[in-house]
């Protein structure tokens, strides 16, 4: 079904949300003064946290094109100390040992990890991490290392955004008229990008074509300092850190929309490329996206059969002891945000929230 243009949302219905908002805000605000967040940290101390980032930026800024996913050094810093106070940080060989039966930390243990294989990770995140001791897993998307290119779904976003003609076709068919106000051309060129998600594979690629041709001119990468990925060189140094490193497949395709050549394709191809690369074993996998709707059994049966000891969705609750070592559970969280939000979405608060309402 076509996307509904953005530009019909009533402000009334605006005002509604923006309200509700302010209302979560002010409540994860008292949560984290009286200490909420560190009390649900201790009922669930039995279970694995694993985080979810993306980029770290030297210093905050506006986020132009609502990527949404950046965080700056001294945010990152904070948050990395808070965990440190509640949690064990720990790697890969700790997961195993959380598995097995054979954790024996007083805290409960959490994993941080990266996904993308942005160069900010290596220039501003990496030593953060090392100055606090917290080790790290960052996913690399190996057809995206050493290019210029940005993300496709970063693309999608930035063509949309720059549209030249007052009407454009949309990925599931049909025509709608482009919000003119900023915001909510922002918002709807999100939602297109959603669309574009739950395309087959030959589908997008058409749909990409389509928008490339209209804007011939537009830079796509146009920010650097939150869209370069790193080298293999950089990759090497990271590794050279001691940093686990993991596959976030070739082209940070949508799993569930490939055939099951392709997927194998994409899960294989990425782990050679990562070893070859770097010597070293690539036993682990983020999904790309990783909701419900962008993996499936077929996807977990190549998974396997391609060797990765573990890999992990987006779903955004902590791991069980027990648990399906392929379909891991990360909880990620807003860039751009204070260390209360931080600790809500951390503790699994705002999960809580967000089902309640």
């Amino acid at each position: 079904m076509p996307l509904p243009p953005t530009h019909n949302i009533s402000s009334a219905h605006r005002s509604g949300i923006q309200m509700n908002g302010l209302l979560k805000s002010a409540f994860k605000g008292l949560c984290d003064v009286t200490r909420v967040n560190e009390a649900i940290v201790l009922l669930q101390r039995s279970d694995f946290l694993v985080l979810n980032y993306h980029c770290v930026l030297a210093k905050p800024r506006a986020d132009r094109w609502s990527y949404g996913n950046d965080d700056d050094a001294d945010s990152f810093r904070s948050q990395l100390r808070w965990l440190k106070q509640h949690f064990s940080p720990t790697d890969l060989a700790g997961l195993r040992r959380y598995c097995t039966g054979e954790w024996t930390g007083r805290k409960p243990p959490v994993l941080v990890t990266f996904d993308d294989g942005y160069r900010n990770n290596l220039t501003v995140a990496a030593p953060i991490l090392r100055e606090e001791g917290v080790p790290a897993l960052f996913f690399l998307c190996t057809g995206y290392v050493g290019t210029p290119k940005v993300l496709w779904n970063h693309e999608v976003v930035m063509r949309v955004l720059h549209w030249p003609e007052p009407e454009i076709s949309l990925p599931l068919g049909g025509q709608s008229v482009l919000p003119s106000e900023l915001d909510a051309r922002r918002s709807f060129s999100d939602e297109v990008n959603e669309a574009c998600k739950g395309l087959a594979e030959e589908h997008l690629a058409e749909y990409l074509n389509f928008l490339r041709g209209k804007t011939p001119s537009v830079e796509v990468m146009d920010d650097p300092e939150s869209r370069a990925f790193l080298s293999w060189g950089e990759a090497r140094k990271l590794a050279g850190m001691g940093f686990e490193i993991g596959s976030h497949t070739v082209g940070h395709t949508i799993l569930s929309r490939l055939t099951r050549a392709r997927i194998a394709a994409e899960l294989r191809e990425s782990k050679a490329t990562i070893e070859r690369e770097l010597k070293q074993s690539c036993c682990a996998i983020a999904y790309p996206n990783g909701s419900a709707r962008d993996v499936n059994e077929t996807v977990f049966e190549e998974v396997r059969a391609a060797g990765y000891d573990w890999a992990f969705t987006t779903a955004p609750v902590w791991y069980k002891a027990g648990g399906d070592r392929h379909r891991i559970p990360r909880v990620g969280f807003p860039g751009h945000t204070d260390l209360a939000t931080f600790k809500a979405y951390a503790s699994g608060l705002h999960t809580r929230m967000s089902r309640a309402s």
